[in-house]
């Protein structure tokens, strides 16, 4: 009787029939907890119920905007994604820049904003006065971050794709922006767009190939979006993070093979008037301009020249008339019998 009470169980608690969610595969891979990071004694920990955001004592006005800003978006992203939200994770607000580099716990370039380490749990940002000028608001980058703490948890040891990493978080964060249509135009103008293919085995090392990379992939994300539904590119990462190649997992998600999809998404973007952007940037018509004032100068010289030459003709022939009447008027007759001339009617002033 207990065995075939164990069998029922089992049987109605793993249907054959139905298909893994992500929940379920996120959530049967072993995530270890999150770290809790080596700041300095002084600093202040600001709690929330997912989360702790740590930061020095100057810093406690931002740290507990982001702790609220994190309660209310990382379920919202966690739904939105279809994917557990996972251990508490751990937010590290660096004060200075070589705290930003020394605290995390692998290196990392120069010019990074913010990171995330998903299996670790924590995310470091800067504060925002070593940001400068930058466009995207903290809460944005920390978006970002969280983005790819979810996608890295529900992938457990294997690696996330790189173009779905970065095209989900962009798009998740806001940051598909005019900058990114930018950097589209210029590929499209330049007929250097990546193929699907290209970009599934990485980005490029190049850095303008990067840029180009980093803004196909969130235009990609966008396209499967918003051509077959939130639910396809969740389904994309439900495959992917099992194990399911990139072609298959994209049939799957779409019901399209994965060449007829690239040919689909790279003509969507080659129609667009996006390829006409970079010849109205304010950039080229101040070079457009620069090229067009020596033009102009030229011209207008040359306007000059022949209006001066047709007012030099004139006066010419104006003088020749008053020596001719001139003639007329003081030439004596040559005898009485000769005709008399009719006066001429001059005008005067």
């Amino acid at each position: 009787m207990i065995s075939l009470l164990f069998l029922l169980l089992a049987l109605l608690g793993h249907p054959a029939s139905a298909a893994p969610s992500m929940r379920a595969i996120a959530a049967s891979t072993e995530i270890p907890r999150a770290e809790t990071p080596e700041v300095p004694a002084d600093w202040v920990t600001v709690p929330s119920p997912m989360a702790d955001v740590y930061a020095a004592p100057q810093d406690r006005g931002t740290a507990l905007r982001l702790s609220r800003h994190i309660a209310a978006r990382l379920p919202q992203l966690a739904e939105e994604l279809d994917l557990p939200v996972g251990n508490r994770i751990h937010v590290v607000l660096a004060p200075t820049q070589e705290l930003f580099h020394s605290l995390q716990p692998g290196s990392l370039p120069d010019w990074a904003d913010g990171t995330a380490w998903p299996h670790r749990g924590l995310i470091f940002l800067r504060a925002p006065r070593l940001r400068g000028a930058a466009t995207d608001s903290l809460e944005t980058v920390l978006e970002h971050e969280i983005v790819h703490i979810l996608l890295g948890r529900a992938f457990g040891p294997r690696p996330v794709p790189r173009w779905l990493q970065e095209g989900v978080a962009q798009l998740k964060s806001g940051e598909y922006t005019a900058e990114t249509t930018a950097t589209l135009a210029r590929g499209i103008l330049g007929d250097n767009l990546m193929s699907l293919h290209e970009l599934s085995r990485g980005f490029p090392a190049n850095a303008l190939r990067a840029q180009l990379a980093y803004a196909q992939s969130a235009d990609f994300v966008a396209f499967i979006q918003n051509t077959y539904g939130e639910e396809a590119i969740n389904t994309v990462i439900r495959e992917m993070a099992s194990g399911e190649r990139f072609s298959a997992s994209l049939r799957i998600a779409t019901g399209t093979y994965v060449d007829d999809l690239d040919v689909a998404w790279r003509a969507r973007l080659q129609s667009s008037p996006l390829g006409l952007s970079p010849l109205f940037s304010e950039g080229v018509w101040w070079g457009l301009g620069a090229l067009l004032v020596p033009v102009a100068w030229l011209a207008v010289r040359r306007r000059n020249r022949r209006k001066l030459e047709r007012w030099s003709r004139e006066e010419l022939l104006e003088d020749a008339l008053y020596r001719t009447l001139e003639r007329v008027f003081q030439e004596p007759a040559s005898d009485a019998n000769s005709p008399t001339r009719d006066p001429v009617d001059y005008p005067y002033n």
